[in-house]
């Protein structure tokens, strides 16, 4: 069976939808349409404001707390889309099974396994996205931040902002429109909107 029948057909066909459909949002997060938080439950990607009581307790054992969500989806999907291939081209044919109930098999087995790969391959990643206990929200209001968005709306942007230690802190933030914030644009940081669970940024004027 050639790759791209791999690809097109049952089981690899899942786990390859997932992939192009996360290809598309880095894709668009990296020209600044999205950002990488803006999808997913708060207890995974908020690695800040976030209470660690609310965290399922498998997430800390597997060590994939404190990781955006996009992040860990993607290790996930990615190990999971290698492991159903391989299996399909080299296992599957093996298996004196009918191919949806193999499949089946070989896609449960893939995903579980495909957890556990990928907890031992984002926990490195952690300090990257780890914040100092000290960082709470009153650190960041009034502080000058740089646009990481193509744009700035009421609920969408992304803000990098430099605290006195030298850390810098991805925030997720927004605007009123029409505003004329985009990327690498310098702002400041006016408030918290716990609804949102964004800052309110305006364009930075200096003296």
């Amino acid at each position: 069976m050639s790759f791209l029948d791999l690809l097109t057909h049952y089981p690899g066909l899942l786990p390859s939808i997932v992939i192009g459909v996360l290809l598309v949002f880095w894709l668009l997060t990296i020209v600044g349409l999205l950002d990488h938080d803006s999808f997913g439950p708060d207890w995974i990607g908020g690695h800040h404001d976030t209470d660690l009581d609310g965290l399922p307790e498998m997430l800390l054992a597997l060590g994939l707390d404190r990781l955006p969500f996009s992040i860990v989806v993607s290790g996930v999907a990615f190990f999971w889309w290698l492991l159903t291939m391989l299996a399909a081209a080299l296992l599957l044919p093996a298996l004196p099974l009918p191919l949806w109930l193999g499949g089946t098999l070989v896609l449960v087995a893939a995903l579980v396994a495909a957890v556990l790969l990928a907890s031992v391959a984002l926990r490195p990643l952690k300090p990257v996205f780890a914040v100092s206990d000290h960082v709470t929200r009153e650190t960041v209001l009034g502080r000058s931040c740089r646009i990481l968005t193509l744009s700035v709306e009421e609920n969408f942007g992304q803000a990098e902002v430099v605290l006195g230690n030298g850390t810098h802190l991805t925030v997720q933030v927004y605007a009123a429109a029409p505003n004329r914030l985009a990327r690498d644009v310098q702002a400041v940081v006016l408030s918290f909107d716990a609804q949102r669970r964004r800052y309110l940024v305006a364009e930075y004027e200096p003296p």
